[in-house]
Order: structure tokens, then sequence, then C-alpha cells
């Protein structure tokens, strides 16, 4: 570590976010991060409780002077989205998180997500925690687990237990906004059989790789155009079939993760021999259409064809075209009220062609259920004429935007206080953690803040330092108006 991060250590907020990184924390893997946030608190002599779900709930009573005031509950994610650059050595479930300063900004310098999703906003409420300074109304305090994945955490917190009016989620990206509503979503799961044989007598086979692209959130980021490297894969086998060219496929892959908008995608491809010159130059053809497509996004795209060995098995492309040309992929539609945002869309986020068959995970979101539900409708229909299936599971409820709010006035007021102008209301084409206790306690009065964070479940995720400073200071005011 070098000075100047050990400069920024000395700031509390920064600290934890620190230990934090030293703790790995993928989802379903919080035993550890859940244990020390309990355990802080209890050395701290603050109430603390823990359930089955490793959700951990802390308490601190109102500061002098504000024991009548209504309680304020804070609410961050423990677990981490866990994407890593192609190549980069680093296991998630045993290896901390190495970031480093570039002027205003942390990051990892590209090799894995930061994790500031969302252990910024854990790092915050332990400030507050921590500040008896500070004065406020009795503090919740409620970490979750496994908000990227399936929200399980959320969803399995006893809402009953909740006493504040208020509720202050810590898990935006953008200081200068207060989130007040989000989409809901779930995950589809297509599956089709494939027949598979032995790669014909006189092919060949050689890997083509697309890599480099953006990614992002699959929400937050999903209309920023930093395309989808199946899609593009995909496009490359089109193109050798309107070349003529005879192929067939060996093993897919492309994408890791539903939520993340895919960066790479390869492919083992079998073709005649004599066919190695007229495939090469379909290749470059589209590359090339690729990089002006992408001229802004794409900077770092790479379409690469590379010998390989011949597979053991290969399967005719017809089955995986199909499915990914007909599947619905990006944004379907627009919010036909609030210019600019995403009301509905899809995200074709993992595919992977074996000896068993194609499979292809998506993951849908909507602030209208019945439009989720028609395109997860789209796939089955799609599944059935490929003679698969597909499924849905991992369901998570919208949070509906609230007209009056009297949460949202006092955050704004004390945003104009500090910096001299106003905030930003909005919805996001992202779920979070508040439908979950909004829909169970539907009084409950919400917003959610953060500081400036970019590329969200990608490696290239930043966080700026600034922006965490003027967050914090922010949080604290809010705290203090809510008398």
């Amino acid at each position: 570590m070098n000075a100047e991060q050990e400069r920024l250590l000395q700031e509390p907020v920064f600290r934890h976010f620190h230990t934090l990184c030293q703790i790995p924390h993928p989802s379903f893997r919080e035993e550890q991060i859940s244990r020390y946030l309990f355990d802080w608190a209890c050395e701290r002599g603050l109430e603390a409780h823990r359930d089955a779900h490793r959700n951990v709930l802390i308490r601190k009573p109102a500061a002098a002077e504000y024991e009548n005031a209504p309680g304020v509950m804070l609410q961050a994610h423990m677990d981490m989205a866990c994407e890593k650059a192609s190549g980069a050595a680093h296991d998630f479930e045993t290896d901390p998180i190495r970031w480093q300063i570039e002027g205003d900004r942390i990051n990892t310098n590209g090799r894995t997500t930061l994790g500031a999703d969302d252990g910024i906003g854990v790092a915050l409420a332990l400030s507050v925690l921590e500040d008896d300074s500070l004065p406020h109304p009795a503090l919740e305090v409620l970490f979750t687990t496994a908000e990227e994945e399936d929200f399980s955490g959320a969803a399995g917190f006893d809402t009953a237990a909740m006493r504040s009016k208020y509720l202050i989620n810590l898990d935006h990206c953008c200081d200068r906004e207060f989130l007040c509503g989000s989409c809901g979503g779930q995950a589809a799961e297509l599956k089709v059989p494939v027949e598979s044989g032995a790669v014909p007598e006189g092919w060949i086979a050689c890997t083509l790789t697309v890599s480099g692209l953006l990614g992002g959130h699959s929400g937050e980021d999903i209309h920023r155009g930093h395309g989808n490297a199946i899609s593009l894969l995909v496009r490359l086998f089109l193109a050798l079939e309107e070349q003529g060219i005879p192929f067939q496929l060996g093993p897919v892959a492309g994408g890791s993760f539903r939520l993340a908008i895919p960066r790479d995608a390869s492919a083992v491809v079998c073709f005649p021999a004599g066919a190695q010159e007229k495939l090469r130059s379909a290749v470059e053809q589209l590359k090339d259409a690729f990089a002006m497509e992408l001229s802004a996004s794409g900077a770092q795209l790479t379409v690469s064809l590379a010998s390989a060995e011949r597979p053991a098995w290969c399967a005719a492309p017809d089955a995986l075209l199909t499915a990914a040309l007909l599947s619905p992929d990006g944004i379907y539609q627009m919010n036909e009220t609030l210019t600019g945002l995403v009301d509905t869309s899809d995200n074709m986020g993992e595919l992977f062609l074996t000896e068993e068959g194609l499979r292809i995970v998506y993951e849908i979101r909507s602030a209208r259920p019945s439009l989720g539900n028609y395109l997860y409708q789209r796939l089955c229909r799609l599944a059935k004429m490929l003679g698969g299936k597909c499924t849905t599971d991992r369901f998570y409820p919208s949070w509906s935007f609230q007209p009056e709010s009297r949460l949202r006035s006092i955050a704004s007021e004390a945003y104009r206080e500090l910096f001299g102008c106003d905030a930003q209301y909005l919805t996001v084409h992202a779920g979070l953690e508040v439908g979950f206790f909004s829909e169970k306690k539907p009084e409950l009065d919400a917003i959610s803040i953060g500081p400036d964070c970019w590329n969200f479940h990608s490696p290239s995720e930043e966080m700026s330092i600034s922006s965490v400073r003027r967050v914090y200071r922010l949080l604290c005011n809010i705290l203090a108006r809510c008398r």
C-alpha cells in the first residue's frame, strides 16, 4: 500500500471499505463478512442480530433530543458481483480485492470488480454507527445477503422486526440523484437438446473469440450501447453461413453472469480445411463493421481466430442461431411518461453449447410485471419451437414511486443546503431491495442514495473519492434533520 492510500484510510468510510475488500464476499459466500459485521457491532456494545440468511441487523439508540423522532433504517447489501478480466488470476472466494487510486477515482486497474456495489454502502453505514458525535434518531442498520443473485437475504428478512418509519437504501451510484423507485425482474433459463457427433473427416477447427467489450450492469447500463459479445459472436456465425462456408460448432461459451452484459464469448468452429481463407476473410469483414458500430465503447474490442485441436464432438449451428437470434435482448420498451427511462428489458447474459445441449440464461427487468411476463412467455414459445423448455425463478418485486414523501423532502432540503442546487428524483431500471421491504410494509417512506460509481458488474468498476465524501456529509445531514 502506498502513502496516498494510507492517507485516504485515515478517513473512516475508506478505512471500512478497505477492510471489507480484505474479506471475500461473493453471493452465497457471505458467512465470513456477515460474522465480521455482527462481531464488529457487538464489540461496540450495539444491539445486533443475525438471521438464517446471514443478514445482520444492528440497532443504535437515538442521540440526545432525538428520542421522539421517527426511526431511520440504513440498508446496504454485503455481497458483491464477481467479474474479472480474461486471464486475471483472482479467486473471489479467497483473494482480497486490490484497489488503487487514479486521481479522484478508486479502481482495480481493470482486473476485477471493485465491490463498491455495495461495499461503499456498508462502509457509509458503519461510519455512521461508529461516530457517537452525530445527531440522529434511533437507527437500524440492515446488511443483507445475496442481492447480486436472488435477493434471498432481503426476501427472507423479517420485515415485522423493522421499527423505522424511514428507510435510506445506500445502493445507488450517482450523488446528484435520489432514487425513489425501481423495477422488478426475474431470471429465465432456456434449455434445448442438441444432437452432436464426431467432426467430419477432412475438417479442421479454430477458436473464434470476441472479447474486450465494456459490459456493465444489465439494468443500469442496458441503454448505453456497450454491445453484447454473445450477439456479436452469433453475427459472425451468420457471416459464415451467408458466405456458404460449411461449419459446425464445438463448445461455445459466452458471458459469465446474467446480471452483467457479456464482455467475452468464444466458440470452437469446425469446417473443411479448404475453407480456411474464406472463413478468415468473412471474419475480418465483420470485424471492421463491429469496430464502426462500437466506435466509442469498443476501443478494446478484439475479434480473433486461432487454430484449435479438433474437438471430441460438434453440432449443427441451427438451434443456437435460432435461439440467440430470436431471443429478446436489450431494451424492449421505454417508459411512456419518464423520458429516457427504460421500462422493460432483457439481457441475454450467458450462453453455453456443450455435448449435452444448449443453455441460455437471461435477466428480465420491468417496472410492469405484465410486460416482464410477456418476455418470459416469448422465451417459452421459442424454447418449445426448438424442442426445449424455459424456466424462471429469482423473482424480485418493483418499488413503486410515491408522489408524496416526507423523507424525500427532508433529503432535498439537506442537499440544497449542502450543495446549493437541487437533486434529481428518478426511478431506476434495476432491482433494489427496497421493493421487498415496501411490498411487506407499504407505509415505509424510502429513498436510495450513493456516491458516483461507474461500470458496476465489470472489471472497469470505479468509484469517486470526492463523491463518497459528499454523500457521507449528505447522509449525516439527512439524519440530523429527521426530528
